[in-house]
């Protein structure tokens, strides 16, 4: 099974689990919560992805660190993941059940990856625009990336709009080799 099935599949029971409790949103939040403790310190990764450490003895630890932490149909669900050695997965597994999430309340998910932080008001105006032409929900989140020279990137559902500097300078060197400038042109 690749990643992406193993991901889905775990991210699809839970949904489906969560959907017949009605507590999507509240799922949501603690599995976020959870995999964003658990993915925020190395040593706590390593120690999860490490195959020195006994699986009995990482499956009693994630119970214990996750008790009082979630409700306990999350806190189950953290813990089969581990004893089931699926530890790995968790950031996909949470990204696959956001996407369900998102399907089964008529939502797109906005990702937008700029060089810094583009500020609320601008944000709000992109959301709005996107918001309207989809005409549904957004759930927006913002992304940094230091390696963009400027501009920014919008992620909606499965579509991309590269407003990048870099994909801008792409542009204009395939203009150039289309146009195929004669030697000498310049000179």
């Amino acid at each position: 099974m690749s990643l992406n099935q193993i991901s889905k599949v775990y991210a699809t029971a839970l949904l489906e689990l969560a959907q017949e409790t009605n507590s999507l949103e509240s799922t949501e939040e603690e599995l976020s919560s959870l995999v964003g403790i658990f993915f925020s310190d190395d040593s706590i990764r390593h120690y999860f992805l490490s195959p020195l450490v006994d699986p009995s003895e990482k499956e009693q630890t994630a119970a214990k660190s996750v008790q009082g932490k979630a409700s306990e149909f999350v806190a189950n669900f953290i813990t089969l993941v581990v004893r089931k050695n699926r530890f790995l997965y968790l950031k996909d597994i949470l990204e696959d059940y956001r996407a369900g999430v998102d399907r089964l309340k008529n939502r797109s998910s906005l990702r937008i990856v700029s060089k810094d932080s583009l500020g609320k008001e601008a944000v709000d105006r992109i959301t709005q625009s996107i918001a309207s032409k989809f005409g549904r929900e957004i759930r927006v989140t913002e992304q940094m990336d230091p390696n963009l020279i400027g501009g920014f990137k919008i992620y909606i559902d499965d579509f991309l709009i590269d407003a990048s500097i870099r994909a801008k300078l792409a542009g204009t060197r395939e203009a150039l080799l289309q146009k195929k400038i004669p030697v000498g042109a310049f000179e």
